[in-house]
């Protein structure tokens, strides 16, 4: 049997300092020097805490980052809601936008797949107006389409 794990500086204060820092939407790279650990740290006991032998003190870790962050999410959720009734959304709206815990969630990223397909369309309106041969064009499409991922040919 593996011998456990001694945290010395991973505690219930740790874990308590990070839940709250977390809610706050700051990143890892923030959190640790915050919480007096290292990034790689918090880093690897998080790496463990999904691992078979995680201690308990690393899965609160995990946890506690889970919780915080959902907390924060929701926060600036109803605070978005609370200030549409007021006329003012702005500052809510770009925290959920710009903060690393709530980005991926809460940003258009449509917004970006839409003006990157309006570009490759537009490429292409391009080429079909510069009077290029049916193999140049073919040619020109097929090199666009292996960069971009979008399939520009109908299946042969």
């Amino acid at each position: 049997m593996k011998p456990a794990r001694r945290h010395y500086k991973l505690n219930d204060d740790v874990i308590n300092k990070v839940r709250f820092l977390a809610e706050y939407g700051a990143p890892l790279e923030h959190i640790a020097p915050a919480v007096g650990v290292t990034y790689e740290s918090i880093r690897q006991w998080l790496v463990n805490a999904k691992g078979p032998d995680a201690t308990p003190q690393e899965v609160a870790l995990s946890v506690a980052i889970h919780e915080g962050r959902a907390k924060g999410g929701l926060r600036l959720v109803s605070k978005i809601a609370e200030s549409a009734d007021n006329g003012d959304t702005k500052d809510a709206q770009w925290l959920l936008t710009h903060a690393p815990a709530y980005r991926r969630h809460y940003s258009d990223n449509a917004a970006v797949a839409r003006a990157f397909s309006d570009g490759v369309q537009a490429a292409v309106q391009g080429l079909q107006a510069a009077g290029l041969t049916p193999d140049q064009e073919r040619a020109v499409l097929l090199q666009i389409s292996a960069r971009t991922g979008e399939k520009l040919l109908p299946s042969d």
